[in-house]
């Protein structure tokens, strides 16, 4: 089979193939590679409890309460939120997300603008 121009059908579809193959075994090894990652920051993760935990320096009693007070659901433990998940604030961003106080007769003062420089 050949095309108007005389190239080979065959090749370009061996070619495309050929891409295929490469572009899942591509993905496969990131797959891989993602799964590996996101086992090591669940390892990372498991040891920051421990280390905080361990930093409380409390007693083997006191340490079993807390434990137990924490499975038992008496204490809850909410993750902080991540503020910048993507590394993406600015300095700009960072000044808007500042927390209104309220001001002498209790009203709450919006945060003051600060104009940049260009």
């Amino acid at each position: 089979m050949t095309t108007e121009g005389g190239k080979d059908v065959n090749k370009k579809l061996n070619r495309l193939i050929e891409d295929e193959e490469i572009t899942m075994a591509k993905i496969e090894e990131l797959q891989k590679h993602l799964k590996d990652v996101r086992a090591a920051r669940k390892q990372e993760e498991d040891q920051e409890i421990v280390r905080c935990i361990r930093a409380r320096k409390l007693g083997s009693r006191a340490l079993l309460e807390l434990l137990e007070s924490i499975q038992d659901g008496h204490i809850v433990i909410e993750p902080l939120p991540d503020p910048d998940p993507y590394g993406t604030a600015t300095e700009v961003g960072q000044r808007e997300s500042k927390v209104k106080e309220p001001n002498r007769n209790g009203a709450e003062d919006a945060p003051e603008s600060e104009e940049m420089a260009t």
